[in-house]
Order: C-alpha cells, then structure tokens, then sequence
C-alpha cells in the first residue's frame, strides 16, 4: 500500500506531463528566447537595437495573440467534457500548438514576416540564409534566392498547415469520426515540410559543404537537433496511428450500416408478407359494406 501510494503521484505527473507536453516545450522555447542573448558565436551582435528587446518579445502582439489562442483553445475543448484517452488528448494538444504557435508564430510570423520581435532575430541565427550576411557583418540584406526555400516552406506551412492544424484539433475536441483523415493528411504535410526544410542544408553537409547553422547548441537543438525525433518521428507515428484509427473507425461505421441496412430489409419483407392479408381483410371489409 505504501509503495503504491507512493508511486500514485509520479505516476499522475507523468500522465499530466505526456498530455500536456507541447505546451510544456512551446513554453520552454519562449523561455529560451528570453533568456538566451541573442548574439552569435561568430561574434555578431544580431539584436543591438530596443525593438528586439525581452520586455518587446513579451508584449509583442503577435506573442500574446498565440499565447492567448492557445490557452482559449486549451480551455475551450477541455470545457466540452468529451473523455479522451491520453494519447487522443496528446494529439489534440499537439495540432493546437502547431497550428497556433510552431508553424503560426514561430515559422510564420518570425521566419517568414518577422513580426515578432527577439524571435525574429533567432531566426536568423538560427539559419544564416534568413539573411544574415557574417562576410560584411550585416544583418536584414535584402531578399536573395537563398531565401528561396525556407520561404516556400514558410508559405507552405502558413496557408496549408496551420489551417489543417486548427481543423485537426476542432475535429478531435469534438469527437468528429473524420479527425484521423485529417490528421493524417496533417501529419504527410508535415513530414515533407520537415524534408523540404531541412533536406537541403543536410544534403550540402554530406557533400562536404559548410552549413549555416547555428553555434550555440540550445538554439541548435530548438531549431536543428529536435527535428528527427518531434517534427518527423511523431507526425509518422501520428499518421500510422490515425491510419488505424480510421480503418476501425470504417469497420465500425460499416458493420452499423449494414446492421441498419438488414433492419430496413427485415421491415420491407414483414410490409411484403403483410400487405396480401391487407388486401385481403379490405376486400372483405368492402364486400361487407355492399351487402350492408
């Protein structure tokens, strides 16, 4: 008994910490963005000025928008009652964070249309061809081709990711059967991201040509090193399991369909048997009457 309620407690924190943890690690990345100096290892100072300051980052419009979306969105589908299973919870938290702070507030607002102050700037520590130049020591060039492909993932993920996120996660707070096709359209979408965005600089490092990654190992790890295990292993795992899901979830709608559809033919045939005695029992009621 004593063990047992020992391990009660971490067990309940362990549940809590895999439903809950893409909020936990979108709130340990705003965490990095304002306590990491946004300077990179090379020597440049790529935030010098007020308008990339922590007090900006933290009152920015853009953040307090996603943040604010995120925590109505979290409240609201809690707010529904619905029972869900931890994965099922996981997951729906999971298309939430994405479609309102990783491909919305992050690639989006900072990668694409830097609107968000600090963030901004670790975007391009984060990758040198968001338009930093170390050769001249300049910062914000104009755009170039080299923008080309990170860009068109930002584009990809704006209009079609964040979207399907959102629609994801509504499906799954409402309990909607067709939320594993759309998650694992999500999911498909999101790997190729993943391939697209980080393909090229792997490639080029393979070849032996040098990569405009960053130096600072907790930006790399936020931006480069988590990708192979958050941003492709578990949308595979998520489009594999929704795969499942949904052939169940067709097996079940089928077997009902065909339950509904044995019932209505048990009906048609007990209105075929019954309607000769109808006739029959009218034509005699009627025969009857023209005696009368």
């Amino acid at each position: 008994m004593a063990s047992g309620a020992k391990d009660a407690p971490l067990t309940s924190f362990l549940r809590t910490l895999y439903r809950f943890w893409p909020i936990a690690f979108m709130a340990f990345c705003i965490g990095a963005v304002v306590f990491l100096p946004i300077v990179e290892e090379r020597g440049v100072v790529v935030a010098p000025t007020d308008a990339d300051t922590v007090q900006a980052f933290l009152t920015s419009p853009p953040l307090l928008i996603a943040v604010t979306a995120t925590a109505l969105g979290l409240r609201w589908s809690m707010s529904l009652g619905h029972v869900m299973t931890d994965t099922e919870f996981m997951a729906m938290v999971w298309h939430l964070s994405n479609g309102t702070w990783w491909s919305l507030g992050c690639d989006s607002w900072s990668g694409l249309f830097r609107i968000m102050p600090r963030m901004r700037k670790m975007y391009l520590i984060l990758d040198t061809k968001h338009g930093v130049n170390w050769d001249d020591q300049t910062v914000d060039r104009p755009w170039n081709p080299e923008q080309a492909t990170l860009e068109s993932v930002y584009w990809a993920e704006t209009t079609v990711h964040v979207p399907l996120s959102l629609l994801a996660f509504y499906l799954y707070a409402t309990r909607n059967r067709n939320r594993y096709l759309v998650e694992a359209f999500v999911g498909g979408a999101q790997l190729v991201g993943s391939y697209g965005y980080y393909g090229p600089e792997l490639l080029a490092y393979l070849h032996g040509f040098p990569t405009t990654w960053p130096d600072n190992w907790v930006i790399f790890m936020l931006g480069i090193g988590c990708v192979p295990l958050v941003w492709c292993t578990l949308p595979c795992c998520l489009t594999l399991r929704a795969m499942l899901m949904q052939m169940e979830v067709n097996s079940s709608f089928g077997g009902a369909a065909k339950a509904t559809e044995k019932k209505a033919s048990a009906k048609s045939e007990t209105k075929s048997t019954q309607s000769p005695r109808k006739l029959r029992s009218r034509s005699r009621s009627r025969g009857s009457s023209k005696r009368t």
